[in-house]
C-alpha cells in the first residue's frame, strides 16, 4: 500500500498549503515529534520555562491564552524542519521583552538597569536548563542572542528593532533570529481579528517589509557557508508566511460584500492596479508622489510603499496628508458616483489592500523583485526615523 505523505496530489497541497494555527497552546508533543536525547530535553525545558510565565499573564485580545502564541510560532519552526535550537528560540521569542512589560508594570518604569537585570535572569534562566537537558551550551548561548536580537527595546521604532534581526554580524544568529520573526508575524498574521480594523492593513505591512529583507537574506545565504537545513527552513518560510500575509489581505479586501453603488469605483482600481503593474510596472520602490485632481486613475498606486512607510516610521502626519489627499482625488474623480465619503474611505481601503498583494505576489514569483529602499540596513544608513523622540522638541527646534 502506497505512503499516503507520498501521494501526488498531497504533496501538491502540502507545497501550497497555509499553515492553520491551533486556537490553543500547542502540546509539547507536537513540537518534540521526532527528536531524541538532549534535543528533546532542551525543548521540553524551554517549553516548561515559557509556560510557567505565560500562565501568569492575561489572555490575547481574543481571548486565547498567552501561551498559544508562543507555542504556535515554535509549531510553525516546527513544521518547516527548524533545528532544535531555533524551535526553542520560539517558544522564548518574546520572553525577555514581556519580562520587561511586567517589570515595567511592577515599578512604573524599566530603564537600562532593569533590561540588564532582566536579560542577565533570562540568560541564568537558559543555560540552567540547558545544563539539565545536557544540550550544547555554546548553542544555547546562541538561543539567548537570538531572543535577545528579537526583542523590541522601547526607545526603538519597528524598523530599529527589525534592523538588528537583518544586520546582525553573526550569519547564524541572523539567518535564526529571521526565522523565528517570520514564524512569530505568520501567527500575528493568522491571529488578525486581535487588531482593530484600521490596524489589520498595518500589521499586513509589517509583514511585507520584513518579507522584503528576508528575501534577500536568502540570496545572501545562498552564496555563503550557511547550513544548508537553514537555508531550506528559510526559503520554506519565506514562502509559507507570504501566503498567509496575502490571504490576510484578501480576506480584508473581501471582508463584506461590496455594495451596488460601490462596485464601479473598484471594478475601476481593481483594472488601474492592472495597467499600473503590467504596462507601468511599478510598485518597485519607496517613492514620493504628488496626486493631483488630473491624473491618471493608476496614479492612486504611486507611493503606497511610500505611504505606509511613513506609517511604520510614526511619520503620522505624512501618512495623513497622503490619504486626505486621496480622498479628495476620489471625491473629485468620482464626483459622478454620488458616493459618500465614508465609502470612498472604503474604497481606499481596499485600494491598498488590493496593491499590497500585489506586492506580496511579486516577492514570492517574481525572482528579481525586491523593493529597493526598503532595506533594513539601507533605511539606516539613510538616517531614518528608527529612533523615539520628543517630537515637540524637534517641531520647536525648526
Amino acid at each position: 500500500m502506497q505512503d499516503p505523505s507520498l501521494d501526488p496530489a498531497r504533496l501538491v497541497f502540502d507545497e501550497v498549503a497555509i499553515w492553520d494555527p491551533l486556537r490553543c497552546p500547542v502540546p509539547l508533543e507536537r513540537l518534540t515529534e521526532g527528536c531524541s536525547g538532549e534535543d528533546e530535553r532542551f525543548i521540553a525545558l524551554a517549553f516548561r520555562l515559557a509556560e510557567s510565565f505565560y500562565n501568569e499573564q492575561k489572555p490575547r485580545n481574543n481571548g486565547e491564552p498567552a501561551f498559544t502564541h508562543p507555542t504556535n510560532v515554535a509549531l510553525i519552526l516546527k513544521l518547516a524542519a527548524a533545528q532544535p535550537h531555533v524551535i526553542a528560540a520560539g517558544l522564548l521569542h518574546d520572553l525577555l521583552e514581556d519580562m520587561l512589560d511586567r517589570e515595567k508594570e511592577r515599578r512604573g518604569h524599566a530603564g537600562p538597569d532593569a533590561e540588564a537585570a532582566c536579560r542577565a535572569r533570562f540568560a541564568e534562566d537558559v543555560i540552567r536548563i540547558t545544563e539539565r537537558a545536557m544540550f550544547p551550551r555554546h548553542i544555547a548561548e546562541r538561543v539567548v542572542e537570538v531572543t535577545w536580537t528579537l526583542t523590541r527595546h522601547k526607545a526603538d521604532l519597528y524598523y530599529k528593532s527589525i534592523s538588528g534581526v537583518f544586520t546582525h554580524t553573526d550569519p547564524d544568529v541572523r539567518v535564526a533570529s529571521a526565522l523565528v520573526k517570520l514564524a512569530d508575524r505568520m501567527h500575528n498574521i493568522q491571529t488578525i481579528e486581535n487588531y482593530q480594523d484600521e490596524e489589520k492593513l498595518y500589521q499586513c505591512f509589517k509583514n511585507l517589509f520584513i518579507l522584503n529583507n528576508a528575501k534577500q537574506l536568502v540570496v545572501e545565504t545562498r552564496a555563503r557557508r550557511v547550513d544548508p537545513r537553514m537555508i531550506a527552513t528559510l526559503e520554506k518560510l519565506f514562502k509559507k508566511n507570504g501566503k498567509a500575509t496575502f490571504q490576510a489581505m484578501l480576506r480584508i479586501a473581501h471582508s463584506s460584500d461590496i455594495e451596488d453603488s460601490l462596485f464601479p469605483l473598484v471594478t475601476y482600481l481593481a483594472i488601474a492596479l492592472r495597467k499600473f503593474m503590467l504596462e507601468i510596472q511599478g510598485l518597485w520602490r519607496v517613492q514620493d508622489v504628488a496626486l493631483e485632481p488630473g491624473a491618471p486613475v493608476w496614479s492612486l498606486y504611486h507611493g503606497i510603499v511610500k505611504k505606509y512607510d511613513n506609517r511604520l516610521h510614526h511619520e503620522d502626519a505624512e501618512y495623513l496628508a497622503q490619504t486626505e489627499s486621496e480622498l479628495n482625488y476620489f471625491r473629485t474623480t468620482f464626483a459622478s458616483l454620488d458616493l459618500p465619503d465614508d465609502q470612498l474611505r472604503r474604497a481606499i481601503y481596499y485600494k491598498d489592500a488590493l496593491a499590497l498583494m500585489e506586492v506580496v505576489a511579486s516577492l514570492l514569483y517574481r525572482e528579481e523583485y525586491v523593493i529597493r529602499g526598503f532595506e533594513c540596513s539601507r533605511l539606516c544608513r539613510r538616517g531614518r526615523n528608527c529612533m523615539k523622540i520628543d517630537r515637540l522638541a524637534v517641531v520647536g527646534a525648526r
